[in-house]
């Protein structure tokens, strides 16, 4: 214990610890499904494999298809490359840059002489790299969170703040999900080396001999912004760190030393490169690479972006919407400009294509928002009473993020087209959910048929008084194990143009040891022949027992259904209780011939 200074080096300390252990925990070391590389972490990393092992000086990536099927079980793209590459000027580039690979290349080379050593593939990809890029996102996160807390020590003499802010962002932010599952993404990253901007920003204006703490400075704003060039926008918080007295005061840079010429070497070295496979590829300096997305700024998603159910920021992290208290007090100290920064950034990335970005691109500013969370907390320090209640609302927003957070990666939520009704409905929800979603704002027209089983037209032996709403429900058991819930005849509705659905639901009671149930829309003909039959399968892990529990299925009518329309007589609806052999009951059931439009979908 010698070795900590106070409390909170020991409790910083235990933090460090945790981030370890969570993500030996919760991170499958050697999933074939869940690797380390992966999304747009193939374009940022290929650099590496390109130029240290496949001697690629044209940056083609020919070879990177080949390696690709032999380390990886599946594919988003029926053509690997199309993870990375796109067209330019009438050839294929890797859209990404080269930061990354710098920070990589340590991890990269051990990797290398790891999978030689114990006879792995020497190919880039194969598990000894995979690893020790994992490892590389834990390390530099490490790194990222003690430097943010030297900020905060830096800013306000606080160890309460310096300590504490750091815990919260990590654990009550999209920081702790990029960093523990998405170890290849960039954002990690920017975040760490924002921070270390922001610190030696510090530490140039309070230094005598500014020469190192500038350099450091200029060099860690460089990586970030070979990582993204829209990183560069971290130089707009300058102001808020400058002192007032910073130009009357005399300016001295002392002399160049050696590690100080390392440093310039390397920052030299890093634009170089950068430029140098820039215009390997595309003949030009400064290419814009993304060559086919673009900004819509006349078309901003901001307010989505902040509140929306699918991925608000306020929505799934109320520890942001608690640090913007803090803006008060960041005023009272002239570094008011740091939120502006903040909310400059989410309306850019809210005015990207692909707006849903906002929430991942907003964790490299993380650092803004560490401050203005710091700042609250410092300001209440004295005040005993707020300071409790601030810290019960500061565990609470780290507890709600991390539910929700749970909740996307069982599918409870989706973070692409959750609405409303989806988020209140499944507000407390812990179990996996079967769900087909279709946001009402992307709904033209719809007919609807509801089933509440209370009716005389049902027969009274298929009906059960264990309810879910009303007084019966449909009992489905040996006698009755195939049902046939409902069926009507083809819509009208679909003669119209736009994107034609089906959804169905009902509410769900499963007695134990129910191990299979089968779901089916089926196709019809006059002659009560088959045509066309879509079943859904529910298994031991759909099913929850002794409980009502919501189900939801659906189809997106195909394009050899809709030539049959003329054929179709009836469209069934069925519920099969596969062994029959205990009780299923469905109350509520629901039917819904559903036209969209495309707005739900987030096109280019």
């Amino acid at each position: 214990m010698a070795l900590f200074k106070n409390k909170f080096d020991t409790l910083f300390f235990g933090f460090l610890i945790s981030i370890i252990l969570v993500f030996l925990f919760f991170r499958t070391l050697n999933s074939p499904w869940h690797k380390f590389i992966a999304g747009d972490g193939f374009g940022y990393y290929t650099y590496l494999p390109a130029t240290y092992i496949y001697n690629d000086t044209d940056y083609s990536f020919k070879w990177f298809n080949k390696i690709y099927k032999a380390n990886y079980v599946y594919e988003s793209f029926p053509n690997p490359e199309d993870n990375f590459l796109v067209a330019y000027n009438n050839k294929r580039i890797n859209k990404y840059y080269q930061g990354l690979s710098y920070i990589w290349l340590p991890f990269f080379g051990a990797a290398h002489l790891v999978a030689k050593f114990f006879n792995y593939p020497a190919d880039g990809f194969s598990q000894p790299y995979q690893l020790f890029i994992g490892f590389a996102s834990i390390f530099y996160l490490i790194i990222g969170l003690v430097y943010l807390r030297k900020i905060i020590y830096k800013l306000f003499q606080n160890n309460l703040a310096s300590t504490l802010t750091p815990i919260a962002i990590f654990y009550g932010t999209y920081l702790y999900y990029y960093s523990i599952n998405l170890n290849s993404q960039s954002h990690t990253y920017s975040f760490v080396f924002f921070t270390l901007f922001i610190y030696h920003l510090l530490c140039f204006f309070e230094a005598e001999s500014k020469l190192r703490p500038l350099i450091f400075t200029a060099l860690f704003f460089v990586i970030a912004v070979c990582i993204r060039p829209l990183n560069g926008l971290i130089i707009l918080t300058v102001p808020a760190f400058m002192p007032t007295s910073f130009f009357k005061q005399p300016f001295r840079l002392g002399k160049i030393k050696w590690f100080d010429s390392f440093l310039i070497s390397i920052l030299i070295g890093a634009l170089i490169n950068q430029f140098m496979i820039m215009y390997i590829q595309t003949h030009s300096l400064f290419p814009y690479t993304y060559s086919n997305e673009r900004f819509y700024f006349n078309k901003s998603k901001f307010i989505d972006a902040l509140f929306g159910y699918n991925m608000g920021l306020f929505t799934y992290v109320p520890l942001a919407f608690i640090s913007l208290f803090g803006i008060i007090y960041l005023a009272i100290q002239k570094k008011i400009i740091l939120p502006f920064v903040l909310f400059a950034v989410i309306f850019l990335y809210s005015s990207w294509w692909y707006w849903p970005i906002t929430s991942r691109g907003i964790i490299d500013f993380y650092p803004i928002l560490a401050i203005c969370l710091a700042a609250l907390i410092n300001k209440l320090s004295n005040q005993k009473k707020l300071l409790i209640v601030l810290l019960v609302f500061i565990c609470l927003s780290v507890f709600y993020y991390l539910f929700k957070n749970m909740q996307k990666q069982k599918g409870i939520l989706d973070e692409s087209i959750t609405y409303k009704e989806v988020f209140w409905r499944n507000f407390f929800r812990t179990k996996k959910a079967n769900m087909f979603l279709i946001p009402p704002s992307s709904i033209i027209k719809q007919i609807n048929y509801n089933l509440d089983f209370e009716s005389s037209y049902f027969n009274k032996e298929v009906l059960s008084q264990i309810n879910h709403t009303g007084k019966n429900s449909i009992l489905i058991v040996k006698e009755n194990s195939f049902c046939r819930i409902f069926d009507c005849m083809y819509p009208i509705l679909f003669n119209e143009k736009g994107n034609k659905k089906i959804r169905l639901s009902f509410w769900s009671y499963f007695t134990p040891a129910i191990n299979k149930t089968h779901i089916f829309i089926q196709f019809f003909d006059k002659n009560h022949l088959l045509i066309k039959e879509y079943p859904f399968y529910l298994s031991e892990s759909d099913i929850f027992y002794n409980m009502w529990d919501y189900k939801e299925f659906g189809i997106d009518l195909s394009e050899d259904v809709l030539n049959l329309k003329q054929s179709i007589d009836k469209i069934e609806f069925s519920i099969w209780n596969v062994e029959g052999k205990q009780n299923l009951y469905i109350d509520d059931f629901k039917a819904e011939f559903i036209l969209t439009d495309n707005s739900y979908s987030i096109l280019k």
